[in-house]
Order: C-alpha cells, then sequence, then structure tokens
C-alpha cells in the first residue's frame, strides 16, 4: 500500500470554518455537488436527508413532516446555519407554512435557517426584479403552486413552463432541455427567469442561460447557496455562476 505523506499538504480549507447543515429530500443528489463546486474555501457542508420519492403536493407534504427529525440530527453537530434545500419542500402550503418550517428547523437547531423558497425572494428583491418568468421540472400544478407562492410575496409571474416530472428523473434532464424549458418559459416583459428545483443542475447552465435570454437566471442552488453567503456575512464572488453571484 502507498503511504500518503498528510504532513506536505495544506490544512483542510474546509474546516474549521463555519459549518451548515443541509436538509435535503433523500433522492436529491445534485445540491452537495454544486455547493462543493462553488462554495468559498472556509465553509463546510453536513446534510441530512428526509424520505421523498415523487414531487407531488401529498409527497411534499409527507416530506415535510421528517422534517423536525433531520434538524434534530444536524443539531449535534452543532452548525452556525442551517439550509432547507428544497424548493418545492418550502412553498407548499403558501409562504406561511414555509416560515413556520423554517421556525421550526431554527429552534431545534438553535441557528439561523435559510430556505430555498426563502432565498428565491429575498434574492429577486436584492435584484430589483419584480416580474418574473418560472421554469420547472415539475408537473403543472406543482408548478401553479409555486407561481401562487411567489405572486403571494409580491411577484408578478408572467409566465410559467414546466417538464412534468415527479421523481428522481428531474436529476437526468439534459442540459439541453434545461435550457429550453427556460427559454419556453421566458417573455419579453419577464426581468428574470427562475429555474426551480434543487435536484435539477441547472446551475450548470446558468451563464449559457443567461448569455442566451439576455437577463438574470436563477436557479434554486445558485440562490440558496447566495442566501446561506448573505446570512453568515460571507458574500463572495463566484465565476460562472450567474449574475446573482458576480459580485
Amino acid at each position: 500500500m502507498k503511504t500518503v505523506d498528510t504532513t506536505a499538504r495544506d490544512a483542510n480549507p474546509y474546516l474549521g470554518g463555519a459549518r451548515v447543515g443541509v436538509i435535503l429530500p433523500s433522492l436529491n443528489s445534485t445540491t452537495e455537488a454544486d455547493f462543493a463546486w462553488l462554495a468559498p474555501r472556509g465553509i463546510s457542508f453536513h446534510a441530512a436527508r428526509i424520505p421523498f420519492t415523487r414531487t407531488t403536493a401529498e409527497d411534499l407534504a409527507a416530506m415535510n413532516r421528517g422534517v423536525a427529525d433531520a434538524a434534530r440530527l444536524l443539531a449535534t453537530i452543532p452548525p452556525d446555519l442551517v439550509a432547507y434545500a428544497c424548493t418545492s419542500g418550502s412553498f407548499v402550503g403558501g409562504v406561511a407554512a414555509g416560515e413556520a418550517l423554517a421556525a421550526e428547523i431554527a429552534a431545534i437547531t438553535q441557528c439561523p435557517v435559510v430556505t430555498t423558497s426563502g432565498a428565491m425572494v429575498a434574492a429577486l428583491k436584492s435584484l430589483g426584479i419584480s416580474r418574473l418568468a418560472l421554469a420547472t421540472p415539475y408537473i403543472e400544478a406543482v408548478t401553479a403552486s409555486e407561481a401562487d407562492f411567489l405572486r403571494d410575496t409580491g411577484v408578478d409571474v408572467v409566465a410559467t413552463a414546466c417538464l412534468g416530472l415527479i421523481g428522481p428523473t428531474v436529476r437526468d434532464t439534459t442540459r439541453e432541455r434545461i435550457v429550453a424549458v427556460a427559454r419556453a418559459a421566458d417573455r419579453p416583459e419577464a426581468e428574470a427567469v427562475f429555474v426551480s428545483c434543487t435536484d435539477l443542475r441547472a446551475f450548470e447552465a446558468v451563464a449559457e442561460m443567461e448569455e442566451a435570454l439576455g437577463k438574470p437566471v436563477l436557479t434554486s442552488n445558485q440562490v440558496t447557496l447566495w442566501g446561506i453567503l448573505e446570512r453568515l456575512g460571507h458574500p463572495a464572488a463566484v465565476p460562472g455562476a450567474g449574475r446573482l453571484l458576480a459580485t
């Protein structure tokens, strides 16, 4: 067996800094990879999963009943911040339900909480965006729920487009299809396009979509990472990650 000389290495840049707990649907295999790829050094991510298989309103509500157990696991770290990295899980039931879920996680973990849907709204406000096109991999009913959530926060959703997916096939959606659904949702009056779902590999295509559409494009993992950095007081420019993270 080859011996590795660890004394020659620099100190691990991900230890000794901020610890971020991440609550994820069990089928999600994209968020951790996106965060590891683009998050600045000095932040470590620690995930807890909750059982989930299909993006329907009923399954989302059932999944959210497991959030408290995941938060209790993360509380043992303890984290400096917790992110509930599920867009649909944090908008199902409306704005009040999302806020209540965040408050429950905060009470258990005793730290600040970012939810993907909350970060989405905050990011839109940060960019001064009030008219939005919404693209999702979801079925129409779940897409309509997200549009209603956004409208309840004061965002004018001018158009939507969706792929009609409900399970692990979301992560296998090709880059070309992601760009195509963003194009399908876009309208001239939309100031930006939001591409939803933390298991969709949309973060990788942000720069391409912004160039093609000529406007800001936001994605679920992008706004979640932005929200984490903002709450930690750790703003950092992330090259190639879209206008939201450009400065």
